[in-house]
């Protein structure tokens, strides 16, 4: 994914107008377009614009870009610290090690796939939330 869409999937999931984002930036709806669809790179200063304009942050749209390989939502404990984790990564280590490579790397694709489904669920939670309190503000 390139940055411009990620712009685009953060725009999409608040429910946001491209003109909208473009006119709040400073910009035209055309400019962003050619952004989103990755024909033309944002500067920094207009990376930056694009991000407050949708209340986010230039490091949320390249958290999408470059999905962190562990998130933990704000007020939420470590993993490493949370009650039986030390047990589970134990487990985890012993069949892993069992497993020959090719079921590795299997292994792998899989437990990136939860961790990439379960951040997005709790993206598209957040954007939730975002939406109901600029909805209730307005």
């Amino acid at each position: 994914m390139h940055i411009g869409a990620a712009i685009r999937q953060v725009r999409e999931t608040f429910k946001l107008k491209i003109e909208m984002v473009a006119a709040d930036a400073g910009f035209d709806a055309g400019n962003l377009s050619r952004i989103e669809t990755g024909r033309q790179n944002p500067s920094i200063p207009r990376l930056e614009a694009i991000a407050r304009a949708m209340d986010v942050t230039v490091a949320d749209l390249y958290a999408l870009v470059e999905r962190p390989r562990w998130w933990v939502p704000k007020g939420q404990m470590l993993q490493e610290d949370s009650p039986g984790y030390a047990t589970d990564w134990t487990r985890l280590q012993r069949h892993f090690q069992n497993l020959d490579q090719r079921n590795r790397k299997l292994a792998l694709e899989m437990i990136e796939a939860l961790a990439r489904s379960q951040w997005e669920a709790e993206v598209a939670q957040e954007a939730a939330i975002r939406v109901e309190r600029k909805e209730s503000i307005r």
